[in-house]
């Protein structure tokens, strides 16, 4: 009898447990920054899956059939926006033929919607390269991002599942709880980064740069997403010399032989950090990310604590 019983509890169980996940929202994140804000704000309510791996190129992604099979699936869409996945999102949505996360549907959530874009510009070419006309999208490498995309996913999740509202609201709250004293351990070694100069290969590290006064002095690229050329190099070698700069900052996908000629020729330190959540080992979430970028920045440029000591010449 007692065996029955057990056997009954077991099935409910089951049961119970597959309802409540074909229940969940399907979110599709275009970065895993994007995914594990989600996660966190929609808590057991959502089943996350991201189309960006960690150490990609996130402007040269390359679509596979799970990704359409995903976007078809999905309730929600984070993207990051200004035009960072707009080489290969359109193209996904398109064949996906999901009309619930098409642009301008509840489904749909544009993360850089309210953000203050930096380096917008004033007019778009192809001679500038792979120029963004709404702005650097790099967004998720500014310290603020969290706070900024925790209301977007819950604006997004709440038009979606406004019955779910009070759950999502709560979760977003603790989310920010734990926030917070990141934000302010962020604050505190980045005002040790003040007057620091480094190279960076792309422009991704210029948000967290402007917000510390961290000085890029140039970049590897010749041009946004351009190789760079033999006489660009020379260009670079020659303002590094001359201003004494002596850190590279690359990203896992940047690391590459030209950077490490440019560093043999300079005498310059390499140091890659990661550029989305999964890109080192031990950034498995958006804040343990930033925590090791600041660390590693200050462990460089700082390491004797002492603010634009990196930047003196």
């Amino acid at each position: 009898m007692i065996k029955h019983i057990l056997l009954a509890l077991l099935s409910l169980t089951c049961a119970t447990a597959g309802a409540r996940a074909a229940d969940r929202l399907k979110v599709v994140a275009t970065v895993p920054d994007l995914a594990d804000i989600a996660r966190a704000v929609g808590g057991d309510r959502v089943e996350v899956t991201t189309i960006c791996k960690g150490r990609e190129n996130v402007h040269n992604v390359r679509p596979v059939p799970s990704h359409l099979v995903a976007l078809s699936r999905a309730d929600v869409l984070v993207q990051m926006g200004l035009s960072l996945e707009g080489t290969w999102l359109p193209s996904l949505l398109l064949n996906a033929r999901n009309k619930k996360i098409e642009p301008g549907q509840p489904g749909f959530v544009n993360a850089s919607e309210g953000w203050e874009a930096i380096q917008v510009p004033g007019s778009v070419s192809r001679r500038g390269g792979d120029v963004h006309p709404f702005g650097n999208p790099h967004m998720n490498l500014d310290p603020r991002f969290g706070r900024h995309v925790a209301a977007r996913v819950l604006a997004g999740l709440v038009a979606v599942a406004p019955d779910s509202r009070a759950v999502f609201e709560a979760n977003c709250a603790a989310y920010l709880e734990r926030l917070a004293p990141a934000e302010a351990r962020w604050k505190e070694l980045g005002a040790r980064l003040a007057g620091a100069q480094v190279v960076t290969y792309h422009q991704e590290f210029d948000y967290l740069a402007t917000l510390y006064g961290i000085a890029i002095v140039g970049t590897v690229e010749s041009k946004p997403g351009i190789p760079p050329t033999a006489a660009h190099l020379a260009e670079l070698i020659e303002t590094m010399q001359s201003r004494g700069v002596t850190v590279i900052l690359t990203a896992a996908w940047s690391n590459n032989r030209q950077v490490e000629n440019l560093a043999e020729r300079t005498g310059s330190q390499v140091l890659e950090l990661p550029t989305m959540v999964g890109g080192a080992k031990g950034a498995d979430t958006w804040i343990e990310m930033q925590d090791l970028i600041h660390a590693r920045l200050v462990d460089v440029l700082a390491p004797a604590g002492g603010a634009g000591e990196a930047g003196e010449e």
